[in-house]
């Protein structure tokens, strides 16, 4: 090794005799180049100088240095954005931290009812939310249900810090080995994940937020209240939170009271609260099939209880049958007991789940209703309604709808949502005479003319029913007109009618006016058999001319509402718009108007109507009659205007088919008194609504080009 003084006298001996310092590199110039310029007879100076060389050797060192300068730069830049960042996330995990808000502070957060309104969007008709939570004490839950909880979603619950870290890894290297996707997170990352559902948080970093705040949550809270607030929070299904909502929501009982075999069954339903694990089936999912799945899940909490020593195997080998439950409809039906349940827990439910939105989602989210029912003509359907069977002794239901958009703007089904629907479909009536005007419309749209003849004679016996035809008041008319079979309501002209064109062709025209089903009457070989009129191979008797099938009373005003707007047909609905907590509109109904029957045919099927109305029962105020053209039977009235179609229905229908008077029904009582309002709320003229009159005769001989009925 060289002495430093040595080389350091070296240096500098070579500065005095170069002038400058001396540069290393020189000595690979060879001693040839050194002399060279001199002895070509160029100037010198002594030492030569070789530029060249020298430039491209200092321009590489220069180069060198710089890279060198760029790199350090670059290091430190990247240092400083790490420093940055670390430090933002510091400060943004400062800041989350300070926002978490611990269990005590959400308890107001929790109802996010939605609330149904009338046409108005102010008038509340009622309040879908989810069953009123009950917070209850760790003292008054049983210890096998929180131990069945614990050992089912988190038996390390009492050992790891807010996070269970080898649980982490073990679903880590599941995952990533090809094994099925699994999670780990804690009963307080659970409750975490609870707190970010409601703040509506969905982020891909939601999963480590909850770590941050379990841990959090571990050093303010004990375990007890962690597992306390837990039990409390956690949905269960059936619009229940927490454990003591769920126990009256499942088994109509207090938690304290539940037994080890209810207590896995409660447990069992938080993995899916959507139903897939409840034995009642609320999302129809199918019984037998959500029975197994529920046995399956039931089963499998009560093992893990077994597993972890807090249930004796000799007692889980006895606990064999699933608990019962109660019906899962009553947790929502017993807060629908007004005239508009059936609108706002049936219609409403029905047409948001079409729409792709759960009940569940309806009973969590926060939304706002608006529906299409004006507030004054249901006001004024159930209170017609409640006065004319006040008696007991008959029932009613009323329903309006509005022409060529299907908006329903007055539903009553009975006094109480919570009891049958008698509005709708479950509930059928015979309409009767009422229906006359559909194979009077199959008539027209076949050729025939309101002049056409048709036998009416009466009694009249046919082979599909025991008991023979009759026409109201025994009226005979073997010769009758369209026109006659229409206004003077005659049920054997209306067979004669299916007869002749057909009863499929009668249920196909029902079909395209809206009837969705009818029910065949029940004979001696056989129980009633609903129908689809827009099934093709479908069999039909003459019945269903001359109203014998029963159908909805909403199908009805449907039915009557396609007329009123021409032979346009709409959707019915009772959802106007629904938006959601944040304001934005979720669903709001297409337009469904579309030309279903022949507008000629439809203008004369009017004009015939309005040669039979039936005189009123109260001429003080009678001034629907202008605007409204009006059909009648025994127990049921319709009528219609361009802006209303309104049906009614009272009675058993014991009375349907054997003769007896439209007038003076209960049903006219009621529609007399509904229309009063509806003409008001939704006026038009009696030019609008056709009623002006026309230059031929509908009673007179028929047409040139209408069919012989004999043919």
């Amino acid at each position: 090794m060289n002495d430093p003084q040595e080389d350091s006298h070296h240096t500098e001996d070579n500065e005095s005799e170069a002038g400058e310092p001396h540069d290393s590199r020189a000595r690979l110039v060879p001693p040839l180049l050194a002399w060279l310029p001199t002895a070509l007879g160029r100037p010198g100076t002594g030492r030569a100088r070789v530029r060249p060389v020298d430039l491209r050797v200092a321009r590489l060192e220069k180069s060198k240095r710089r890279k060198r300068t760029r790199r350090k730069r670059r290091l430190t830049a990247l240092a400083a954005v790490a420093s940055i960042l670390a430090g933002v996330s510091i400060v943004a995990g400062s800041v989350f931290f300070a926002s978490v808000e611990l269990p005590g502070e959400l308890d107001d957060q929790l109802s996010q009812n939605s609330t149904v309104y009338y046409s108005d969007g102010k008038t509340e008709m009622a309040t879908i939310g989810a069953q009123k939570r009950t917070s209850v004490s760790l003292d008054e839950i049983p210890n096998h249900l929180e131990w069945a909880l614990i050992g089912t979603e988190d038996k390390q619950f009492y050992e790891h810090e807010g996070v269970d870290i080898w649980g982490v890894l073990r679903a880590l290297w599941n995952n990533v080995s090809g094994g099925s996707t699994q999670g780990a997170s804690t009963l307080t990352q659970q409750y975490v994940g609870q707190v970010a559902e409601i703040r509506g948080d969905g982020s891909y970093l939601r999963k480590a937020r909850e770590a941050v705040m379990a841990m959090k949550m571990e050093d303010h809270y004990g375990k007890k209240s962690i597992l306390n607030h837990y039990l409390n929070l956690v949905y269960f299904g059936r619009g229940a939170y927490g454990v003591e909502a769920a126990a009256h929501a499942f088994f109509d009982k207090p938690v304290k009271d539940l037994d080890v075999a209810e207590s896995a069954l409660l447990v069992a339903q938080i993995k899916s609260p959507s139903g897939a694990y409840d034995p009642g089936d609320p999302l129809g999912l199918g019984k037998n099939e959500v029975e197994g799945n529920a046995e399956g899940r039931w089963s499998y909490v009560l093992d893990q209880l077994v597993k972890i020593g807090k249930l004796k195997e000799s007692k889980r080998d006895k606990i064999t049958k699933l608990p019962d439950t109660v019906d899962p409809s009553s947790v929502i039906e017993a807060r629908v007991d007004t005239p508009t349940g059936h609108i706002s827990h049936g219609y409403v439910l029905d047409e948001l789940r079409e729409a792709g939105i759960s009940q569940e989602e309806v009973l969590r989210g926060g939304f706002r209703i608006t529906t299409t029912v004006d507030t004054k003509l249901q006001d004024a359907a159930a209170k017609a309604a409640k006065r004319a069977t006040a008696s007991g002794d008959e029932d009613a239901a009323v329903v309006a709808v509005e022409p060529n958009t299907g908006r329903v703007l007055a539903y009553y089904g009975g006094p109480s949502g919570a009891e049958a629907d008698l509005a709708g479909s479950d509930l059928p009536h015979p309409p009767g005479t009422t229906f006359n005007v559909v194979p009077a419309l199959t008539a027209l749209e076949h050729g025939a003319s309101p002049t056409s003849k048709w036998d009416g004679s009466s009694p009249r016996k046919v082979d599909y029913r025991d008991e023979p035809i009759v026409n109201i008041g025994g009226k005979d008319e073997p010769k009758a007109s369209l026109t006659d079979v229409v206004s003077e309501k005659l049920s054997t002209g209306a067979d004669d009618i299916t007869e002749k064109f057909g009863p499929e062709a009668v249920a196909d025209t029902a079909n395209r006016l809206g009837v969705t089903r009818l029910r065949q009457p029940a004979t001696e070989d056989s129980e009633p058999q609903w129908r689809d009129p827009g099934d093709a191979e479908a069999e039909w008797t003459g019945g269903v001319g001359i109203g014998e099938y029963g159908m909805s009373l909403a199908d009805s005003a449907t039915m009557y509402a396609t007329i009123a707007a021409g032979g346009t047909r709409a959707t019915t609905h009772v959802i106007e718009k629904v938006t959601d907590a944040d304001g934005e509109t979720v669903f709001k109904p297409k337009d469904s108007a579309k030309r279903a029957v022949d507008g000629t045919a439809i203008g004369d099927l009017t004009m015939m109507l309005s040669y039979g109305v039936v005189p009123p029962t109260d001429t003080d105020d009678a001034r629907y009659l202008d605007v409204m053209a009006t059909n009648a039977s025994a127990t049921s009235y319709t009528g219609f205007s361009p802006a209303l179609s309104l049906a009614v229905w009272a009675g058993d229908d014991k009375h349907e088919g054997d003769g007896s008077s439209v007038k003076d029904t209960t049903a006219q009582k009621i529609w007399e008194r509904v229309a009063a309002t509806g003409v008001e709320r939704f006026p038009t003229t009696k030019s609008d609504a056709g009623l002006e009159g026309s230059e031929e005769d509908p009673k007179g001989e028929p047409s040139t080009s209408a069919p012989d009925p004999g043919d």
